[in-house]
């Protein structure tokens, strides 16, 4: 079975400078797409994201999905950051874009490597972070179809992407052992 580097990299046959065929070439003991006629090196880097686990009274709210991928299921609010953006400034800005919020000092809580679910399929770097302050009223907006508070002992089946899991219970844990 090909490795996700492997299929992602089926897709792009084709050099984005000079249009020519790119071929695999070893690099730093690995191998990447290299164009031989004008030198470029296609490196497949992760997509950040940011995402915030939004506290309440020992809850957390989650966000149904309106869009696919894993369109009717559960998910912790975030997203793809922009070229260049810092990941507070983009999880500032997907609370808002999202949720109708503003939230303010988050606090970071960990990092885990994911993979959306698209076509190509990209590899991901999520950024968690926790949100206890926000001013504003909730509202689904963008990609968000409905919220709820959930207790965090009791979270659904269905949970979008695998990192959103973990990264629940990595904060029960932390909270047990009161580090947030």
């Amino acid at each position: 079975m090909p490795s996700v580097k492997q299929r992602i990299q089926s897709y792009f046959r084709f050099c984005p400078h000079c249009g020519s065929r790119s071929k695999l070439h070893r690099v730093h003991d690995t191998h990447e797409l290299h164009c031989p006629k004008c030198g470029y090196t296609f490196w497949m880097n992760s997509k950040p994201t940011a995402s915030a686990l939004i506290i309440r009274n020992g809850k957390v709210l989650l966000t149904k999905r309106a869009i696919s991928p894993f369109k009717g299921q559960w998910d912790i609010p975030g997203g793809f950051l922009d070229v260049h953006e810092d990941p507070i400034t983009g999880l500032q800005r997907e609370m808002h874009e999202e949720l109708g919020i503003r939230v303010s000092k988050p606090k970071f809580l960990s990092v885990y490597v994911g993979m959306y679910p698209s076509t190509p399929p990209q590899s991901t770097l999520n950024l968690y972070y926790v949100v206890t302050k926000y001013t504003g009223t909730l509202k689904p907006q963008d990609d968000v179809a409905a919220f709820a508070w959930q207790s965090l002992r009791r979270l659904p089946k269905k949970l979008a992407f695998g990192n959103n899991r973990q990264a629940l219970r990595d904060f029960v844990k932390m909270t047990k052992r009161n580090i947030v």
